[in-house]
């Protein structure tokens, strides 16, 4: 989990979009035109990349992990994450594959007044058969 997060426009590795187009059409977790919205320059490659490997994982031939869900987490006055995290959703086709929320609803406290500086935690949850 990070707390720093920058918004900022990556670029894959282009000798590593043939593994990436193959996780992510393999998983039809995504809206077939969303693979051609994060190959090239995107602030949403970063959250993209985190969820193939979530998803990489769940496609793992020992199938020790069994459910997962790509989750952001951002304080409420993050304006740019809660936009970034609208647009990540817009890439899936299934819904049940991702999950935002704010900092101030997981723990309980009321929001905090907007910060520009504020940066979001990201974190993967994955089940694991594994004891």
């Amino acid at each position: 989990m990070t707390y720093q997060e920058r918004l900022k426009a990556e670029t894959p590795k282009p000798q590593s979009l043939w593994r990436y187009r193959e996780v992510h059409e393999r998983a039809a977790a995504f809206r077939p035109e969303a693979f051609d919205r994060v190959k090239g320059r995107s602030d949403l490659w970063s959250p993209w990349l985190e969820h193939l490997l979530l998803l990489s994982m769940l496609q793992h031939p020992s199938r020790a992990w069994t459910w997962g869900r790509y989750v952001t987490v951002h304080p409420a006055g993050n304006v740019e994450m809660a936009d970034r995290s609208i647009r990540c959703a817009e890439l899936l086709a299934d819904a049940t594959a991702f999950r935002s929320a704010t900092l101030e609803d997981v723990l309980g406290a009321a929001p905090s007044p907007p910060l520009r500086s504020w940066r979001s935690p990201i974190a993967m949850c994955c089940e694991s058969t594994i004891p």
